[in-house]
């Protein structure tokens, strides 16, 4: 499980502006709950010295990169990544497929 951990975070720098091609649900999860544990340890050294999260900002293309890498494997067209614009609603869809729809380009999809 540690290996897979790792080697999936390691594919979220390494494919940091790889939009094409698949992310499986577990490797968007780990890359996930990395990134939160990492904002949380860093979150106030970089708040008080920068005033902001320089972490999260770092992460940002990354970021996308795997949200529309997941989306392709999810079976959605790219353009579905905007409907994170849309606050609450949006978000809890988004979370909703990207966390718990299936893999596969579509099939058997999760809504």
């Amino acid at each position: 499980m540690f290996n897979e951990i790792v080697v999936a975070y390691k594919n979220f720098w390494i494919q940091a502006g790889n939009f094409k091609g698949l992310t499986t649900r577990s490797d968007w999860w780990w890359v996930q709950l990395i990134n939160f544990i990492i904002s949380v340890v860093t979150l106030p050294f970089f708040y008080k010295t920068f005033g902001f999260n320089v972490y999260g900002l770092i992460c940002l293309v990354p970021q996308i990169a795997i949200d529309i890498r997941r989306i392709k494997d999810f079976g959605k067209d790219w353009k579905w990544i905007f409907i994170n614009l849309v606050p609450i609603i949006g978000w809890l869809i988004w979370w909703l497929w990207m966390g718990f729809g299936k893999s596969g380009r579509g099939k058997n999809n999760f809504i």
